[in-house]
Parts: C-alpha cells; structure tokens; sequence
C-alpha cells in the first residue's frame, strides 16, 4: 500500500536571509573584490567591461525600504547577495516616499540624512563584497506642489520630460545625491567605481503618453508650457510656414 504523503518523514528546508558561511554553494569568490577595482564599468563594442574583462549582470532589485537598512542588516544582506554570486543591485523606488520607506524627508524635495546614511553604509557594503550597484533617479517619485488631473500618468511620467519646474526638481535631486561624498567610501557617487549604472528616468517616454491620451488631457499648465515649447521647435527647425507644411504633409 502506498505510504500516505502524512506518513512520510519531511524535513525543514530553509534559506536563511543572513547566511554567508563558506561551503561548496559560496560564489562570493567569483567577485572581484571591491567592486570598481579595475575602474569604472565601461561600454566597448557593444559589451560592458569591467578593466579588461567582460562585466556580465547577475542583479537584483532592491525597492523602496529594502535600500535602507540598518547597518548591522547592511553587512549581512551584502554578504548573503556575494554569496549567491550576485554582482550588482538595483536601487529601485528609493524616490517613491518619505523615510522610513524612501529617501525623502517629509517635504519630499530634501533627502533626509539618516536615509542617506544608510544608503550610504548598505552601498560601502555592496562595494567591499564586490558587488556594484545600479542607482536610480526618477522612478515613483510625485513631484510635491504640482497640479494634477483625472486620468493623470502615474508618477507624472511624460511631463518631467519637458515641464520647467519638475526638471529643476529632479536636477537638484540628481545634484545633491550624486554629488554627495559617501563618508564609507571616502567618494563622492559621480567618482565612485562601484557605481556601474545610473539610470536617469524609468520607464518614461512622451510617445507613450499621448498614445494613452494623456497629453490630451493635462490642464492648461502644462498644455501650455508644452505647446510652446512644440512651436518654438517647429519654428527652429523650419524656416518658413511653407516649409513646415511640406514637410508635415508628406504621405497625408
């Protein structure tokens, strides 16, 4: 009689979150420790390079809190994703909220210093376990103080590609993040060698947009600013009205 699956012995099988002790599935080795070593990642013929050697992705994401852990965390997760062989995360969402789940403070304008700091010891971690990372700017961040609308883009995508002040905001961002020097590394993250991507906008694209229908639909803010700035391509790009209608007529 077949033994009932009850009947049989089962054990527990588990992946701890913090095991990094050596052993026939320990792959940290295969790192180059830190990450950066041999300079920044670099593009030739089509592949990337890290030094003179073919630098190919094994990554995961880390999203929203899971960028900013406690240092004690820090050092564990680093050596738990070395083990697995992983050499490079993605700091994905880090703009989507406030602390304690994203980098800004309540304002959602200035990043907030304890965040940083985090940010800061989890990256040094990454980098002395030889695994670089993927920083990214605009992903889910809501722009604080601007006008919205039903049927809006999620996230204001589109729109931060040609509206002024949503430019200035991700500038200031992308200035005060990148600029500022890592007290665990000694760099700043535009001279980091462990930094190997930065992604600089997510998923974002005007195209997109209006074949969705939401350029259609933005308030007069944005049409606007939008329209203008359309017009003054067109009037740029064609010397005379005749022109333009030539060109724009091709294939009606």
């Amino acid at each position: 009689m077949a033994a009932r699956a009850a009947d049989v012995a089962t054990f527990p099988f588990v992946l701890p979150w913090d095991d990094a002790s050596p052993g026939l599935t320990d792959m940290s080795g295969l790192l180059d420790k830190p990450a950066g070593a041999s300079g920044f990642v670099a593009a030739r013929n089509g592949h990337l390079y890290e030094g003179a050697k073919r630098f190919r992705i094994f990554g995961v994401n880390t999203a929203f809190s899971a960028s900013f852990p406690a240092h004690a965390d820090a050092e564990k997760i680093a050596a738990r994703m070395a083990k697995l062989g992983i050499n490079c995360v993605r700091l994905h969402h880090m703009d989507n909220q406030a602390a304690p789940n994203g980098i800004w403070s309540a304002d959602m304008r200035t990043i907030n210093p304890d965040q940083l700091d985090r940010l800061d010891y989890f990256i040094a971690q990454l980098k002395k376990n030889g695994i670089y990372v993927d920083i990214n700017l605009h992903v889910s961040r809501e722009y604080p103080g601007m006008p919205r609308w039903q049927g809006m883009p999620s996230f204001f995508k589109g729109v931060d590609l040609f509206y002024p002040p949503m430019i200035a905001m991700q500038k200031d961002y992308a200035r005060d993040l990148l600029t500022h020097v890592n007290p665990y590394t000694g760099r700043a993250y535009v001279d980091e060698p462990g930094v190997a991507i930065i992604e600089i906008n997510n998923e974002n694209g005007l195209i997109g947009q209006w074949w969705g229908g939401a350029l259609d639909t933005m308030p007069d803010v944005y049409r606007t600013e939008f329209q203008s700035q359309w017009n003054a391509w067109l009037r740029a790009k064609y010397p005379t009205r005749s022109a333009l209608a030539a060109a724009w007529n091709v294939g009606a």
